[in-house]
């Protein structure tokens, strides 16, 4: 999987490409720390166009950053129907936002 991070003040953009697994947790953890280590940002955006498919340490990794963001919003959008079927079942606390 590859993660890119951009800045588009003030929404963090994070675009996630190939199969977001335990494999790709270096590309997501590089991407989400300099997105982390930038200041001002109000949000932050995925992108998964591009996401082939989704595991449980995916989503583990989603909610570590929610954690982390210090009551920023994640909104996730543009994913296929079967990724959000998965996610909407985890997401039991509205931690995310689908779109």
């Amino acid at each position: 999987m590859q993660a890119t991070f951009e800045l588009e003040h003030p929404v963090a953009h994070i675009r996630l490409q190939g199969h977001f697994t335990f494999e790709g947790q270096r590309s997501f953890r590089q991407a989400t720390q300099e997105m982390l280590a930038t200041p001002d940002f109000t949000a932050i955006h995925f992108d998964l166009t591009d996401v082939e498919s989704m595991d449980s340490t995916a989503l583990g990794m989603l909610l570590l950053l929610h954690e982390r963001a210090a009551g920023r919003p994640i909104i996730l959008h543009s994913m296929r129907p079967d990724i959000r079927a998965m996610i909407k079942i985890a997401n039991t606390g509205g931690i995310f936002e689908l779109r």
